[in-house]
């Protein structure tokens, strides 16, 4: 897969300048050879993305594992690096290539992207990409993505990656997961791993996959509380109606007469009476 080796860097600030970005490359230990800032091309002012060049593909995507989701040296408040592959042509061949991707849960908060691509680049040789699911802070949510070249590789990591141990301080959980139906609607609320192609979708750019999970994970707090919420809703709408309360006919015959005898004990106790029954007498 040609990336002509470059990487496409989004979020930027508009004090980020070339010599920034380099800088900050450099102090991550990284060695773009250039870094070009797109800018608008009708104000002139930068249009938040950048292009960053290196020698090869592989110190592309190396650079791209390393330090996607890690802070900004020089940025306060913190700003995070948003890399990912920067060609048309790269892009368009991932989203044509079938993908063998398989959902990674119960990851410590230690583990990145490029630990996680590290440990399964070790193992497997089609590997394409890693990516560790953030939060909107920056912290991991625990789960992530791998995806692979080849379907047999994505298979057997299923089996003898489940429960693997090294990476972290937790065994690791691995299920399949497939590709997001285009139109799909995306829900914030929902627990990994059943709505985490959206999440893999954003953090990566062009891939998206579903997980189908032999063993649901922990869904963190916010949607627990969102799915209980919804589903005490859903409970009370659903609610029998109650068809077999017992009633009490003289009851309700009083309480209909009550306020038309308290009418006439009011008119009898005033001594007022209508005019017919006057001329009566």
């Amino acid at each position: 897969m040609s990336m002509q080796c470059q990487l496409w860097m989004g979020s930027l600030e508009p004090n980020m300048t070339e010599s920034f970005i380099v800088a900050a490359f450099h102090r991550m230990g990284q060695r773009p050879l250039t870094v070009k800032v797109m800018r608008n091309k009708f104000t002139g002012e930068p249009a938040g993305y950048a292009f960053v060049h290196f020698q090869t593909d592989e110190e592309a995507i190396d650079a791209m594992h390393k330090l996607n989701g890690k802070p900004i040296p020089g940025t306060f408040p913190v700003v995070r690096f948003r890399l990912n592959t920067a060609s048309r042509e790269a892009r368009a061949n991932m989203q044509s290539e079938r993908e063998f991707s398989v959902w990674v849960g119960d990851l410590s908060s230690d583990v990145d992207d490029y630990s996680l691509y590290r440990i399964f680049a070790s193992k497997y040789s089609s590997i394409k990409t890693a990516k560790v699911i953030l939060d909107s802070s920056g912290y991991t949510k625990g789960y992530g993505f791998v995806r692979f070249g080849s379907e047999e590789e994505q298979r057997n990591a299923l089996y003898a990656m489940n429960g693997y141990t090294g990476l972290g301080t937790k065994p690791l959980k691995i299920c399949t997961a497939v590709p997001k139906p285009k139109g799909a609607p995306t829900g914030q609320n929902q627990s990994a791993p059943n709505a985490a192609n959206a999440a893999y979708n954003s953090g990566t750019g062009d891939q998206s996959a579903a997980a189908v999970a032999p063993a649901a994970p922990v869904a963190d707090a916010s949607a627990t509380a969102a799915a209980a919420q919804a589903a005490k809703t859903q409970n009370d709408d659903l609610q029998l109606v109650e068809h077999k309360k017992t009633i009490d006919i003289d009851e309700l015959n009083q309480e209909f007469l009550e306020p038309e005898l308290s009418l006439w004990d009011g008119l009898e106790s005033s001594q007022w009476f209508p005019n017919e029954i006057v001329e009566a007498h």
